[in-house]
């Protein structure tokens, strides 16, 4: 049996609840969207570690700021969750040439390049908007490049999808997946490995020193705005002079602006902007 936690707010705070989500519950939770309100689900195992235990308090305590926020508790055989769970995570396609799906699904190719993610307790499955926005915009910027060997830092990693995909578009592309989480750094690397693509990503809870001097050709964050801010400066460093790339996403579409101008600040100049649903994207370049 699992224990389910089932949060339900108006449409008008859901952007509201998942920032907050953001930054307290980095296993994830499943998402579904109705004409008038959001639900959020979140999967407990009945005998909880001390942060399933944090994370319902949590949990508690967020939906107590929301005055039409509806909670539900509920207990779930394990096999009814794992087809719920299972349901989630369909193929999906993604740019011209991408296809995300989970291991348990075969998926017609049709051409597309098989980026396959298992859906664990790292965030990136590629079904959230601003993943989705990430892997638009890496397929349309690596078409042509194939053959050359860029240098790709993935900060924040996640799931390491990010990363993987520029390895599966990008044969020659080397790549540097960086997490502080060390769930994400297994997802990555188990994700990694799945996809054949270990040789061409390196796995580090930091950019070590070395891979500083080398500077990067892209660099990815799909992270958050007040992440974003902070790593700025440590971004300018890694970039080349008028030659590296920045997409950046992880923040509502009302703070692109204010995220370009901080940008801005340091010498960024704005290549594209774009939004899917609440959420927005940069691409910036050095």
């Amino acid at each position: 049996m699992y224990l389910v936690f089932t949060l339900t707010v108006s449409k008008e705070v859901a952007h509201l609840v998942e920032e907050e989500l953001y930054s307290i519950a980095s296993s994830g939770w499943e998402y579904e969207e109705r004409d008038f309100e959001v639900i959020f689900r979140f999967y407990f195992p009945l005998n909880l570690e001390k942060k399933d235990s944090a994370l319902l308090e949590h949990l508690h305590l967020l939906s107590q700021k929301y005055d039409t926020a509806k909670v539900e508790l509920s207990l779930q055989p394990k096999e009814r969750w794992e087809e719920i769970w299972k349901y989630n995570f369909p193929p999906l396609k993604v740019g011209k040439r991408l296809l995300v799906l989970p291991p348990w699904e075969e998926g017609e190719e049709g051409g597309r390049v098989k980026v396959i993610i298992y859906p664990g307790q790292a965030f990136g499955t590629g079904h959230h908007a601003t993943t989705q926005l990430m892997l638009e915009n890496l397929d349309e910027f690596l078409e042509g490049k194939e053959t050359k060997p860029l240098r790709v830092l993935d900060m924040g990693c996640g799931s390491g999808i990010l990363a993987i995909a520029v390895a599966k578009l990008c044969p020659m592309a080397g790549i540097l997946a960086v997490d502080i989480d060390e769930l994400a750094l297994s997802a990555t690397y188990e994700n990694a490995e799945r996809n054949n693509v270990l040789s061409q990503v390196k796995i580090a809870k930091e950019v070590p020193e070395e891979e500083k001097d080398k500077k990067f050709d892209l660099i990815l964050a799909n992270i958050g705005s007040k992440e974003l801010k902070a790593l700025s400066s440590l971004f300018k460093e890694l970039t080349k002079p008028g030659e590296t790339y920045l997409m950046l996403s992880g923040f509502f579409k009302e703070d692109t602006e204010e995220i370009f101008r901080h940008y801005s600040k340091l010498g960024f100049k704005k290549v594209k902007s774009q939004s899917l649903r609440e959420w927005g994207f940069l691409m910036l370049r050095s």
